[in-house]
């Protein structure tokens, strides 16, 4: 089986410039991602009677909570924005990073989708699924499956302490024992803020998966206390507080955007 769980650290760092009110900020969370190979949720879940995808539970895959039409397969969801997007439909396995509802509650900042070319080894593209703080709402973004850094306008208004006149920048290694991403935002050449995940893998098995249990809803929960907390430092700071700009593309799928850009 491919899929598997990820340990690691997500660190965010804002760096004091005009247009982040020159506020220094950073802080690092420890946690535990799911690297679920779609065509594998019913051996993955199959492992542990605390673990479902059909019916509520501890640890639950539910479909709404993803990306598209709940009442279409999410694999075929992520390849139809895919090829949306870059004009080609990827074929091969689509493996999904993310948190899976723990106890009755999920908020997924980012969920990547990984669309991997039919020798199951090569990504063809990467499917990044953003939700906005505090409002929920879902945008999606797609970049060519070559690693290396990819460059495209941000369209979503995400935290009320960034501005919308961004750029992402964003950097991706393909899944195996360790597994990175780094997101950042840019203005020109400015450097604004960054995002890195850095995880290892670690197999499901069914010892681990009961510890999921019980350290997952701390987990679950603390992820979204936590970007609370941060939000409370950012105005002590007196950080910019940015109205929410609500745009076309804060949907749950979006119909057209903007090409990726390679630097």
């Amino acid at each position: 089986m491919k899929s598997a769980l990820y340990d690691g650290v997500v660190t965010h760092r804002r760096h004091p410039t005009a247009a982040t009110a020159n506020v220094d900020h950073a802080f690092e969370h420890s946690l535990t991602m799911a690297l679920l190979y779609l065509d594998e949720l019913d051996e993955f879940f199959a492992q542990h009677p605390l673990w479902s995808q059909s019916h509520p539970s501890p640890i639950r895959f539910r479909r709404g909570d993803y990306l598209g039409d709940p009442s279409l397969p999410l694999e075929d969801a992520v390849r139809d924005v895919a090829a949306q997007h870059l004009g080609r439909r990827p074929t091969g396995a689509v493996a999904m990073l993310g948190q899976l509802r723990t106890w009755g509650w999920l908020f997924n900042p980012i969920t990547l989708y990984y669309c991997f070319d039919d020798d199951g080894s090569t990504v063809d593209a990467v499917v990044l699924e953003v939700t906005s703080t505090p409002w929920h709402e879902r945008h999606v973004y797609v970049v060519d499956g070559h690693e290396g850094a990819h460059r495209f306008a941000k369209a979503m208004h995400v935290s009320p302490f960034m501005g919308m006149d961004h750029d992402y920048v964003m950097n991706w290694s393909t899944p195996g024992e360790r597994l990175s991403v780094h997101l950042g935002n840019r203005q020109g050449e400015e450097r604004l803020f960054d995002a890195v995940l850095a995880l290892r893998r670690r197999e499901p098995s069914r010892a681990e998966l009961s510890r999921m249990v019980w350290r997952g809803a701390l987990q679950t929960y603390g992820v979204s206390a936590d970007i609370y907390r941060q939000a409370w430092r950012l105005l002590r700071k007196k950080a910019t507080f940015h109205p929410r700009q609500k745009s076309d593309g804060a949907r749950q799928l979006v119909d057209a955007a903007s090409p990726p850009k390679r630097d």
